[in-house]
C-alpha cells in the first residue's frame, strides 16, 4: 500500500467515525497504519517528523483521540510507553528479552468473543490478551 492510499484510507476512516479528517488526524493514524506493529507515540511522532513538522503533544492527543474513538488499538506492554496498532480485535505479544511486542490474530490463539462470552455468561464485545514472554530469538539465546 502506497503513502497516499494509506492516506485516504486514514481520511475515509476519520470521516466515517465522525471526525473531521484534519491533516495531522490523517498523518497520525497513517503513520501507525504504515508500520504493521504496534508502535509507541515517540516512532509515530519521528515517522510523521520526516515529512511534517507535527509538535509530540499533539500526536499523543491525536493518538489518545483516536483510540478513544476504536481507531486504533491502545495498549501498555508493561514497560512506560503506550504502544498503537490498527486492525480488527486481536491480542499482542511482548517479549521481555527484546521488548519487541506484536499483534497476534485472536483465531490463531482459537477463540473468539462468542466462545469466551458464552464460557462467562457475558456481554463480551471485544478480547484483547496481553501475552509476555520471549521471541524465538531470545528464548534461543537464553537457550
Amino acid at each position: 500500500m502506497t503513502q497516499h492510499d494509506t492516506a485516504g484510507a486514514a481520511r475515509e476512516f476519520l470521516e466515517r467515525t465522525g471526525l473531521e479528517p484534519t491533516l495531522n488526524r490523517i498523518l497520525v493514524l497513517s503513520a501507525v497504519a504504515a508500520h504493521h506493529r504496534p508502535v509507541t507515540a515517540a516512532e509515530v511522532h519521528s515517522h510523521i517528523l520526516r515529512e511534517h513538522r507535527i509538535n509530540r503533544v499533539t500526536v499523543y492527543r491525536i493518538l489518545d483521540l483516536l483510540a478513544d474513538r476504536g481507531a486504533v488499538n491502545r495498549f501498555n506492554s508493561g514497560e512506560r510507553a503506550q504502544h498503537y496498532c490498527v486492525g480488527g480485535n486481536h491480542s499482542h505479544f511482548h517479549c521481555t528479552g527484546c521488548g519487541r511486542v506484536q499483534c497476534i490474530a485472536n483465531e490463531d490463539l482459537h477463540f473468539d468473543e462468542t466462545a469466551v462470552a458464552n464460557a462467562l455468561n457475558l456481554a463480551v464485545s471485544h478480547v484483547d490478551l496481553h501475552l509476555e514472554g520471549l521471541c524465538p530469538d531470545c528464548a534461543r539465546a537464553a537457550g
